[in-house]
């Protein structure tokens, strides 16, 4: 009798036990259903494995899981289940680091500086030209020997390129003996920009008498002097200044009934008749 009571106590205890793993297996799987389908969660199981998936279904008592790889499911009893956690809650914060911004360009200052009229600019000849086989308005090129400086900085750099045509051309044969060649300067480009500007005209005529040689018309005593110098020697400059102080001319040397020649090379003084704007860094 005694063995019988102790036996109908050790049951009703095992039904006791197994009621209360059944009723905490069933507060953890409706745990699990307020999670909705396709939540990506971890579960712990009573045997501290791990797995996790996304949730493809809770029927009954067991729990679905969706692995990684496709087509691939999982499946747990939600007795099993000892913990279940979303992803979201158990993955450490990402720190998001903002890029950092761009350096400023710099950025080029662009200014503009305008040349006084009376400039004299430094040029050297690149078109060869002659009384006698030169025409009017055949294109005339020249390079800038000198850089032109407007307080201490550099606003037409050596190299520019003047362009222009000639205005006269008459061999000393169709004029009585007098030779007349003129040309004058029209535009200049220095690197990528272009301006037009105004210029004196160059002219030359060769006098018809020994005595007088040549006149060059249109530029200043300095420049005279030095054209006077190169194509007559001392008489020439001598000429080109004192004419050139008197009258605004220059005088060059040349012998009655010669022609006007001026080779490819020459250097000349140009003289700028209006101011010009220049736009430059």
């Amino acid at each position: 009798m005694r063995l019988l009571r102790q036996s109908a106590l050790f049951g009703s205890a095992v039904k006791t036990l197994a009621v209360v793993l059944v009723t905490a297996g069933c507060t953890r799987a409706e745990a699990i259903e307020k999670i909705p389908t396709g939540t990506e969660v971890t579960v712990v199981t009573q045997d501290g494995s791990t797995v996790r998936g996304k949730i493809v279904s809770v029927e009954g008592n067991v729990v679905k899981l969706a692995g990684e790889s496709p087509n691939s499911t999982t499946e747990i009893t939600r007795s099993r289940i000892s913990e279940v956690k979303r992803v979201a809650d158990v993955t450490p914060a990402t720190t998001i680091e903002t890029p950092a911004a761009p350096a400023p360009r710099e950025v080029d200052v662009v200014r503009n500086v305008t040349i006084p009229d009376n400039t004299v600019l430094d040029v050297t000849l690149n078109t060869a030209l002659a009384s006698d086989t030169s025409r009017v308005e055949q294109p005339v090129n020249a390079t800038l020997a000198s850089p032109v400086v407007v307080d201490g900085v550099t606003v037409i750099p050596s190299g520019s390129a003047l362009s222009g045509h000639v205005t006269n051309a008459q061999g000393s044969g169709k004029v009585k003996g007098r030779a007349r060649l003129g040309f004058r300067f029209t535009r200049l480009t220095t690197g990528s920009a272009t301006y037009d500007i105004d210029t004196k005209p160059l002219g030359y005529m060769a006098e018809a008498t020994k005595k007088d040689d040549a006149v060059k018309v249109g530029v200043g005593a300095a420049a005279g002097a030095v054209i006077g110098a190169i194509t007559g020697g001392k008489k020439g400059a001598a000429i080109g200044t004192a004419v050139g102080a008197g009258a605004g001319t220059g005088v060059v040397l040349a012998t009655d009934g010669k022609e006007i020649r001026l080779a490819e090379g020459r250097r000349l003084k140009v003289s700028l008749t209006n101011p010009l704007t220049i736009r430059t860094k």
